[in-house]
């Protein structure tokens, strides 16, 4: 297993995000925010799973991974078509390049090949990014709340432009200032950057505390039907999944993974205690 220290993944970020605007600056990326289609209702399809007390599925595009290398060598056309065949409520691209081997260009590719919305997963870090997703045709981003230096300022504007973050907490007192900030959709990452370690208990002692008019989303580590059961059991509206399916042999293998969760997430979901 490679160990990649957190400090380094923001600081290549930084620098690649530097490099970028300089080609492009936020004005003329403002405008090419502009000029994108509207983004779809992430927060209202996450919603409508809710409300028929189902676990929404978010199937990821993830070619690689710090802690397991290189993933897979499926092309994202590949992957979000399949994803649409199983079923899955909504699509997740990772856009960084340095550690997890993919691109925003895989966003803007998957925005022509489905209706789903799409949510930008990235280490999101200054308002330039956010009209790069929506640019890109993002329906949301994923903002870490020890990323994103002004997060009630980044949330709002986002919903600007018509997206709805995912905002992903560590611990109570980053919950505390989600909510704070407003945030109507939570997320708990089940792998520690520290090493990457999987832990369920990360949803199971947060989850009790994002009041059950917001979304929770657990991130990382499903493997299968008894992962989703637990996670739904716990308290989970949605589940996002990326290095276990996108690790199979081929797309119908894929496919088979994607459809059976998507199957076994029917009827799932508990009320949590908040």
């Amino acid at each position: 297993m490679t160990f990649v220290n957190f400090k380094e993944i923001l600081s290549q970020k930084r620098f690649s995000l530097e490099k970028i605007r300089e080609k492009v600056p936020l004005s003329e990326m403002k405008s090419k925010s502009e000029e994108v289609k509207p983004a779809l209702d992430f927060l209202r399809v996450l919603e409508l799973n809710k409300d028929l007390n189902d676990v929404s599925v978010i199937g990821e595009y993830k070619p690689a991974s710090p802690s397991r290398g290189q993933l897979s060598n499926f092309k994202v056309k590949e992957v979000v078509e399949t994803y649409q065949r199983g079923g899955v409520t909504a699509v997740s691209v990772l856009t960084e390049e340095n550690f997890f081997k993919s691109s925003l260009e895989n966003l803007k590719v998957a925005g022509k090949l489905t209706s789903m919305p799409l949510l930008r997963k990235d280490f999101i870090m200054d308002e330039y990014q956010i009209y790069e997703a929506r640019s890109a045709g993002a329906s949301s981003l994923l903002m870490m709340v020890s990323v994103y230096p002004d997060l009630g300022g980044g949330i709002g504007l986002c919903r600007d432009l018509g997206m709805e973050p995912l905002v992903e907490c560590a611990n109570r007192e980053e919950l505390k200032l989600a909510i704070k900030s407003g945030a109507r959709i939570i997320g708990i990452n089940n792998r520690s950057f520290q090493d990457f370690s999987i832990d369920f208990n990360r949803t199971l002692k947060m989850a009790d505390y994002v009041p059950d008019d917001l979304l929770l989303v657990s991130e990382s580590g499903v493997n299968g039907y008894r992962d989703l059961k637990l996670l739904a059991d716990f308290g989970a509206d949605a589940v996002l999944v990326g290095s276990s399916i996108m690790a199979s042999s081929s797309i119908e293998n894929l496919y088979s993974s994607v459809k059976s969760l998507v199957e076994s997430s029917k009827g799932m979901r508990r009320t949590r205690s908040t």
